[in-house]
């Protein structure tokens, strides 16, 4: 084998960061307009499409006047410990603050039973803080405050904390949410990114039947990579590797992913270099291209977990009616409004059965093309046809 071989350079599954992160100009300026115009937002995106990589690199490229902290949340199991974390991650901000430090304080006095704020968290006694009252104390300081810069907190997997804990301490948090970005005594100072990989319009709906709690928030879409962005994310992907790819071949790789985001893109060029340089030839061909297509759909784990989040987050009946919906699309390429009609019939789902179309849209599963619907990618469908081998319609 040639000891001089050169992976390409990303990053599957994991948060890219420093050289691995592939910058998208264009969503991370859209995020800061909207802060700037004194929006919250929320990142609306498929998974796998880099929100937690466009997160973090957001929270360490700070312009001026802003201090900004990403905290991904997905372990928290109460109301009261969301709000320990919120006004945890405020004062972290805040003493990163010259000005701030000198009203230090003050913002430690408001809890008397807090002991310590330092690196490792907040120390209390045993008598657990009303954090919700402290927060908004502590809001309600850092809005009079004209010395305090700006705050944004960035919140990874934010849908998937409301869908964990209590039904009760989930509206709680909505509701209070809602109140801080709404509210003029609460709102100037103090601004939230919200991101996950679970729909949090679905997620909203099922807790409260409605998703207007999330109405004033900025949404900001991942749009897919076009053709020509997506040749330029090749090229810089492979740069300095041992297997590159003319013009030629990249366009007949792309023809085999259709949608264009990285995550997916970096699929088929790893399983190519593998290939390849188990051959010790990088010189490839388009039936490489096939054939490292099929073996990264026979490798069910880079796809089982889009399955398995449908089967997490829904009750069992409403699972049954997705799953065959998809089975459908991935047999026979699409399915129409009437063909999902008369599966809603059969699964008596007709008063809300777009809702589930919707949810599947924006959860990145399918889309939408002259009133019919198919998989938003090929290695989706077929791993939903390779998953599900025999169909009756």
């Amino acid at each position: 084998m040639n000891t001089n071989w050169k992976d390409p350079s990303f990053i599957i599954g994991n948060v890219a960061t420093g050289s691995n992160f592939y910058l998208r100009n264009d969503i991370v300026e859209d995020v800061w307009s909207q802060l700037k115009k004194g929006n919250s937002v929320l990142l609306a995106a498929p998974r796998r499409v880099g929100k937690t990589s466009v997160m973090q690199y957001i929270a360490k490229q700070p312009t001026e006047n802003y201090k900004l902290i990403f905290q991904d949340i997905e372990g928290i199991n109460s109301a009261n410990e969301f709000f320990e974390r919120i006004y945890t991650l405020l004062l972290t901000c805040l003493n990163k603050m010259e000005k701030a430090k000198e009203l230090g304080g003050d913002f430690v006095a408001l809890l008397k039973s807090i002991n310590k704020i330092g690196a490792g968290g907040i120390e209390r006694q045993l008598k657990t803080p009303d954090f919700l009252k402290a927060t908004n104390t502590l809001l309600a300081k850092i809005n009079e405050n004209k010395d305090i810069e700006n705050i944004i907190l960035l919140l990874d997997e934010f849908p998937i904390v409301l869908f964990n804990i209590d039904k009760k301490d989930a509206i709680s948090i909505l509701e209070n949410l809602r109140r801080w970005r709404q509210q003029p005594e609460m709102n100037k100072k103090v601004k939230f990114v919200f991101a996950g990989s679970v729909g949090i319009h679905y997620v909203v709906d099922k807790i409260k039947k409605r998703s207007s709690d999330l109405n004033d928030l900025a949404k900001i879409n991942f749009e897919p990579l076009s053709e020509n962005e997506a040749h330029k994310y090749i090229d810089w992907a492979t740069q300095g590797a041992t297997v590159t790819y003319n013009a030629e071949l990249k366009k007949y790789l792309l023809s085999k992913i259709q949608y264009f985001v990285p995550y997916f893109i970096n699929l088929l060029l790893h399983e190519i270099n593998i290939q390849a340089k188990k051959a010790n030839n990088p010189n490839i061909t388009t039936q490489n291209i096939d054939t490292a297509f099929d073996t990264v759909v026979k490798n069910s784990d880079y796809f089982k977990d889009w399955k398995r989040r449908l089967q997490d987050y829904m009750p069992k009946e409403n699972f049954a009616f997705v799953n065959e919906i998809l089975i459908h699309i991935a047999h026979n390429e699409h399915i129409t409004l009437q063909e999902i009609y008369d599966k809603a019939v059969k699964h008596e789902k007709t008063a809300d059965y777009m809702e589930f179309i919707d949810d599947l849209e924006n959860d990145g599963y399918i889309t939408e093309t002259k009133n019919k619907y198919c998989f938003i990618s090929p290695f989706l469908s077929a791993f939903w046809k390779r998953n599900n081998k025999i169909h009756n319609t």
